[in-house]
């Protein structure tokens, strides 16, 4: 985006390309980048327009492509449109998962799902990638309705009725992000979500998953289960409007509840650099390049940091022993994705707003922060 508004399709190629290496040998983007100004909005929408679905591809190029990601979004939704199936998995699709190439690997995301037969896990993809679009930029909302009125619910998997007790931990993932992004697109949009369909089918999920058995299964697999569950009753109790003390009985403990958080934050995080390099002041961003002679953001440092964490430099030996005299703070698994993106947030200067419970450890770790970064 240039510093007048102005947006230059060459340049957006190029930082999006520069936060996405693998498509840099892509034929059809080594084709586009040739183009230079000639490059038009049309050639840039039809090579977009199926891995705005590609979950790794989602993020990167809402940042990169803003003024023109409206019509990507729209002709992805006409491009569904002509999915014959968008509710189930034919037994050809079935078959291939286990012998499916690497998704990495794939460019024409909504061919391929649905030349193989596996029109809900396209379905389930694209609401990942909708998810991820309302919270970047919710005007795309009138281009999402048009997608549900002829595609399924997002927990179309759950309303096939998966049985808890066959879960393993590849097919426990599967559903666990379904019932993540179902809960998420309530939170965002729950005046229309709510009344999308019968939720009921949590009720049942929930209870199996209350059922299984714990102690015979592998800590990945209890961990997908527990968080399945605990997703499930958060959306109880949305669409119930259940208060905290009346899911307190459900059968959680607040240990396992906490650990549930931590990880749905986590979850809920993919967008949170993008979104915030997009609010970071105009006169901190440095690196400015004339194309063409005009003035355009060199965001490709910025917009990258949303996949690295960036080490702060050490403090000498004799601070790090004055400010270590208190109790050692240590970085737990349940923390150490949080510190590792408060590291990075602080590196590039963007505002960290920590919350939580009380005694949950926000001043330790702002304790740690400074210890670390020697302030």
């Amino acid at each position: 985006m240039a510093m007048d508004g102005s947006f230059s399709l060459e340049s957006a190629l190029e930082r999006f390309l520069a936060r996405c290496p693998k498509l840099q040998s892509s034929p059809k983007f080594v084709l586009l980048t040739k183009k230079g100004n000639a490059l038009t909005q049309d050639e840039v929408v039809k090579a977009l327009v199926e891995l705005f679905v590609h979950p790794n591809y989602t993020i990167p190029l809402m940042g990169c492509f803003r003024p023109i990601a409206q019509k990507i979004v729209d002709k992805a939704v006409e491009l569904l449109r002509l999915v014959p199936n968008l509710r189930s998995n034919s037994d050809r699709g079935v078959v291939e998962v286990g012998k499916d190439r690497d998704l990495n690997e794939v460019e024409n995301v909504i061919e391929f799902y649905s030349g193989t037969g596996r029109g809900l896990d396209l379905h389930e993809l694209v609401c990942l990638a909708f998810c991820r679009a309302l919270e970047l930029a919710p005007f795309f909302w009138g281009s999402i309705v048009g997608y549900f009125e002829f595609a399924p619910p997002p927990f179309e998997r759950i309303l096939m009725g998966p049985k808890v007790s066959d879960l393993c931990v590849e097919v426990g993932t599967r559903v666990l992000l379904v019932v993540g992004v179902s809960y998420r697109l309530l939170l965002v949009k729950y005046d229309f979500f709510s009344k999308l369909q019968n939720w009921s089918c949590f009720l049942d999920l929930v209870e199996q998953s209350a059922n299984f058995d714990m102690h015979n299964s592998t800590s990945d697999t209890v961990e997908v289960i527990a968080d399945i569950r605990w997703c499930g009753l958060q959306i109880i109790s949305l669409i119930l409007k259940l208060s905290c003390k009346a899911t307190e009985n459900l059968g959680i403990t607040d240990e396992d509840a906490f650990s549930c958080l931590l990880r749905w934050e986590e979850f809920c995080q993919d967008v949170s650099f993008e979104s915030s390099g997009w609010y970071v002041e105009s006169s901190r961003l440095k690196g400015l390049v004339s194309l063409d002679g005009r003035n355009v953001y060199c965001q490709k440092s910025c917009l990258q940091s949303s996949s690295q964490c960036y080490d702060i430099e050490p403090q000498t030996k004799r601070q790090r022993d004055e400010r270590s005299a208190g109790d050692p703070f240590v970085v737990t698994s349940a923390v150490k994705e949080s510190f590792k993106m408060m590291l990075s947030a602080v590196k590039e200067k963007w505002p960290v707003l920590l919350y939580g419970p009380t005694g949950c450890g926000k001043s330790a770790l702002i304790s740690k922060l400074s210890q670390d970064s020697g302030n």
